[in-house]
């Protein structure tokens, strides 16, 4: 079987997409962080959904497509990096009980992180009416909406593997249903209004990335006819239109950020121009491949620059640009440590057996 080809461009924007979100939930003392691009890159979240449907479809589409490996395959993606991160809070929430008659903490021990905020959690069933808050890795409601995601794939599969026709329709028809969803009860296109539902917000952006696959063929035929230079434009403006987007982000006008990530994906997913070349690099290649470590440490990692730099060692001024990049590079290292030892270890090793 001929090795599927490899989007490296799309593994420097999930990676860069995940440190976005990070400097999204750090606190705001810098230009770094304090700014309106990073006021609202947390909807890079729906750049993950939106590549994970695209590239999921592009990895499995043309293949003897077999449910069980698939889910067993996507679960040993997730969940062991998952379980681990939660077990880390579990214990720096024990370790926060004993300190906390010595040092400032703004809750009690197990106040909000406690039992049933976990189990929620830990059972990945907090982007559904589940949903608890954003206590211990809150963030994971995300991972949550990524499996039921999968789930859709592969049952709907049933349809599409015998008209490839089907796909198209089975993923018009759940985004339109998504967005009609909100709109509808809460008479918004906003996908964040309620957290109860965020597993629709995560399968209407990844069956967006189906679509945004089955229109690569055409997008192909028309760049073949375009020289360099408009090249290295197209992706310049795709960069500038999802910049612009996000800065001026209006929650009720989702479908133009999905808009935006879907010719962003579209355009690099090509690798044409110079900004290509440049997130081909080394930096930003690691960076992607860490990228699911980064974003399920994040939360870990700002609590203890929380707790350690702004509260013990009540870091002012200058400083804090400093320790938010120090801590940003901490952040990769320890995730860099989290790929090697789990992710690899709990996924790599099983690929062959699952193909």
């Amino acid at each position: 079987m001929l090795a599927k080809q490899r989007f490296y461009v799309l593994d420097a924007f999930r990676g860069l997409s995940a440190i976005f979100v990070f400097l999204y939930h750090m606190p705001r003392h810098s230009f770094l962080t304090n700014n309106s691009f990073i006021a609202n890159s947390g909807y890079f979240v729906d750049l993950f959904f939106v590549l994970s449907g695209f590239v999921i479809y592009h990895n499995y589409h043309d293949k003897n497509f077999h449910i069980r490996n698939f889910i067993k395959r996507r679960f040993n993606r997730l969940l062991p990096l998952h379980i681990y991160t939660l077990l880390i809070l579990v214990l720096l929430e024990t370790l926060k009980l004993f300190a906390q008659p010595y040092l400032p903490f703004n809750d009690i021990a197990f106040s909000q992180n406690n039992l049933a905020t976990f189990l929620p959690q830990l059972f990945l069933l907090n982007a559904t009416p589940f949903f608890t808050g954003f206590q211990w890795n809150g963030q994971n409601w995300s991972i949550s909406a990524e499996i039921i995601s999968y789930m859709l794939f592969a049952f709907s599969s049933y349809f599409w593997l015998k008209n490839k026709k089907n796909i198209i329709l089975i993923s018009s028809l759940l985004v339109v249903f998504g967005y009609l969803f909100f709109n509808f009860n809460f008479d918004t296109f906003d996908l964040t209004i309620d957290f109860n539902y965020s597993f629709i917000r995560g399968f209407s952006g990844f069956f967006i990335g189906v679509l945004t696959y089955l229109s690569r063929p055409y997008f192909l035929k028309a760049l073949k006819n375009v020289s360099t230079t408009v090249k290295h434009v197209l992706e310049l403006l795709a960069i500038f239109l999802t910049v612009l987007f996000i800065i001026n982000f209006n929650p009720n006008q989702y479908y133009f950020l999905h808009l935006s990530f879907c010719l962003l994906i579209l355009l690099f997913s090509f690798e044409i121009g110079f900004i290509s070349t440049f997130l081909k690099l080394s930096l930003f290649q690691k960076i992607g491949l860490w990228s699911y470590s980064i974003y399920l440490n994040h939360i870990l990692i700002i609590r203890i620059y929380s707790l350690f730099l702004e509260k013990v060692f009540k870091i002012e001024g200058q400083w804090f640009l400093f320790f938010e990049v120090f801590t940003l590079v901490s952040l990769c290292i320890y995730s860099y440590y989290t790929y090697t030892y789990i992710e690899k270890i709990f996924f790599k090793r099983k690929v062959k057996s699952l193909l």
